[in-house]
């Protein structure tokens, strides 16, 4: 017979939740700067790294009205960290199909943690992330239709393109 994880710790997920908003803040900023030439993209890319900074000061704000316990600072550790969350590389399609993937895993621990969680308003802020992340999904997703075409080349071509074909 198997045990099922009836409920969460909220601390601890809030704290997962956390590193979480950082790590995708970090893996959109660098995203953003692989695509700084193509200046739709570079625009939603770190306007995503902004929402999840935005996320992050919720789950803050969160932790201190659940807990009444201040954050001065946030010191966490490997055992925070969202396992199925990867990091960004060098390849501008594959940091836009890795965000794609992320925010999807980032999605299922928000939804988890709000059904297991038992504070009422923690269990309404992960809901609410978890919307936000939808309209992350689906942002992404109207905005890089497969397959993906930015490398530099394509870039430099669409640049050469939008310059040369208004004159």
């Amino acid at each position: 017979m198997t045990n099922k994880l009836t409920s969460i710790n909220t601390d601890e997920a809030l704290k997962i939740a956390m590193q979480c908003a950082m790590d995708m803040k970090n893996f959109y900023k660098k995203a953003s700067e692989l695509i700084e030439d193509n200046d739709d993209a570079y625009a939603i890319l770190s306007g995503l790294s902004e929402k999840h900074a935005d996320h992050k000061a919720k789950l803050f704000k969160g932790y201190s009205s659940a807990l009444g316990k201040k954050l001065l600072y946030l010191k966490l550790g490997r055992k925070h960290k969202l396992k199925t969350l990867q990091t960004c590389g060098d390849d501008p399609n594959d940091a836009v199909r890795m965000a794609k993937k992320n925010e999807t895993e980032l999605k299922k621990y928000y939804v988890i943690v709000s059904r297991r969680v038992y504070e009422p308003e923690i269990r309404l802020l992960f809901r609410e992330l978890a919307t936000e992340i939808d309209q992350h999904l689906a942002l992404l997703e109207s905005s890089f239709a497969e397959p993906l075409t930015l490398d530099e080349e394509s870039i430099a071509e669409e640049r050469f393109e939008k310059e040369y074909s208004t004159n």
